[in-house]
């Protein structure tokens, strides 16, 4: 299935300004080899929301997406704090010595 990706319009503006982040940019998120995607559980939302920390334009990205249909429709995100660029290179590491 091919993935299309939407969001918000004024959400996606307000990102711009507020923390330099196009959410339509973020798809390289999804192609990282390394991301980490997990179930948002923090509290209902009415509807399954999932967060993935990944790598966009040089930098550790955390975002928060929803599946409707087959698009990933993207919530909102976040340059990734310190314990999830520390989970991502925990992540990274790991698979890198399986493989050895």
């Amino acid at each position: 299935m091919d993935w299309q990706f939407g969001c918000d319009p004024g959400k996606r503006a307000l990102l711009m300004v507020t923390r330099d982040i196009d959410l339509l940019d973020l798809e390289e998120i999804f192609d990282d080899p390394f991301r980490i995607k997990f179930e948002d559980v923090r509290r209902a939302f009415g509807e399954a929301r999932h967060l993935v920390i990944g790598m966009s334009r040089g930098i550790f990205v955390t975002a928060v997406y929803t599946i409707r249909g087959n698009i990933v429709w993207l919530i909102t995100a976040w340059p990734s704090n310190r314990k999830e660029r520390e989970r991502y290179v925990e992540t990274r590491l790991n698979h890198l010595q399986n493989r050895s």
